[in-house]
């Protein structure tokens, strides 16, 4: 299902097209990691499969960023009408229907997967207990195993917008919720981002989705006074976050700083009247690339598996495969999003 260019109104062209580059290296990251395939790719292109295996994971800083921007608004505007567990509850039908949907095929994928070559990235049969972690997201903090790469995203991003929620219907202003989400912010900057132990919650990566939030309010003509601070705090943690690189390099931090102003300089730039031919299809990417994501390991376990049956251990081949892999997630992603996402926005609580 193709949009039409009237839709636009409501997409922003630099956040379509970090979402749908963004998508595309985290899924060749996984490419390049897991599998017979990253093996043999990787002799035909050494120096490329490595810096996508190394560094193809702080694309998902991006992803943070963009997702403090994109739910500042919502969270606000829902709890102002709706209440904290109307919101609460609403984010998670948005983000479980096509998350769960995706687990159940990647466990599916995984059984056929271990049935003909076992291989300990694609971990141990689940359990029920591991899938209803999964379902409640507290996988991590519930300490199961994850089923797919990538839901420990999902379960972050939610423990991010209900940390947020609370704080915007305790503070009721964006003023006040902005100055105590920059205490957290500097704690988890100079402190909890630097402890592995933290992983698994959203202290660890308030940093990075708190810059999101303050980039969106830095030009938010709704409210003025708001703007003020949220300039003063974006320069001050631009200052905290380079003058850390003098001393011990960070380069998620340093990313996130630079997507974030981005997004201050073009984030709510419209398309632009001559894009219209060809923007439809970038929106298509974007609005599929939350089904893409979760759908793109059991791939992955599928076309390894094939790969291995068919003995093929050719470099050149294993690039064809890994294209194979991506086209058919994308296509799956298509029909996840048309039979489940899009649909299962009905059930919202309006």
């Amino acid at each position: 299902m193709v949009h039409s260019p009237t839709n636009l109104k409501n997409h922003f062209f630099t956040i379509d097209l970090l979402k749908s580059i963004t998508v595309q290296i985290i899924i060749l990251h996984h490419l390049s990691n897991y599998g017979e395939i990253s093996y043999s790719a990787r002799e035909l292109w050494p120096v490329f499969f490595e810096w996508l295996g190394n560094y193809g994971r702080f694309a998902v800083q991006i992803f943070l960023v963009m997702g403090g921007y994109l739910a500042i608004k919502n969270i606000s505007t829902q709890v102002s009408s709706r209440g904290l567990f109307i919101t609460i509850f609403n984010r998670y039908l948005r983000l479980v229907p096509s998350y769960f949907t995706a687990l159940l095929i990647t466990i599916l994928c995984a059984s056929i997967a271990r049935y003909f070559n076992y291989q300990l990235y694609m971990g141990q049969p689940e359990t029920i207990w591991q899938i209803l972690s999964h379902l409640l997201l507290l996988q991590q903090i519930l300490g199961f195993e994850s089923i797919s790469l990538g839901v420990w995203y999902v379960s972050i991003d939610w423990q991010l917008y209900v940390f947020f929620a609370i704080i915007f219907f305790l503070l009721k202003s964006y003023k006040w919720s902005i100055l105590l989400l920059s205490v957290f912010m500097l704690a988890a900057f100079t402190y909890f981002s630097q402890k592995v132990e933290f992983e698994d919650y959203f202290i660890y990566f308030i940093g990075i989705y708190g810059l999101g939030m303050i980039a969106f309010l830095w030009d938010d003509d709704l409210h003025k006074p708001t703007q003020i601070i949220a300039k003063i705090l974006f320069i001050a943690f631009g200052v905290i976050i380079f003058s850390s690189v003098l001393f011990d390099l960070s380069i998620k931090n340093v990313l996130a700083y630079a997507i974030a102003s981005l997004l201050v300089w073009r984030g709510k730039k419209p398309y632009k009247q001559s894009s219209i031919k060809w923007a439809k299809y970038l929106v298509w990417i974007s609005q599929r690339s939350y089904c893409a994501f979760l759908l793109h390991f059991s791939f992955i376990l599928l076309g390894n598996t094939l790969y291995f049956l068919l003995d093929l251990h050719n470099s050149k081949l294993a690039i064809l495969m890994m294209v194979i892999i991506m086209i058919s997630s994308w296509i799956a992603a298509h029909f996840l999003y048309q039979r489940i996402e899009f649909p299962a926005r009905k059930f919202q609580i309006r």
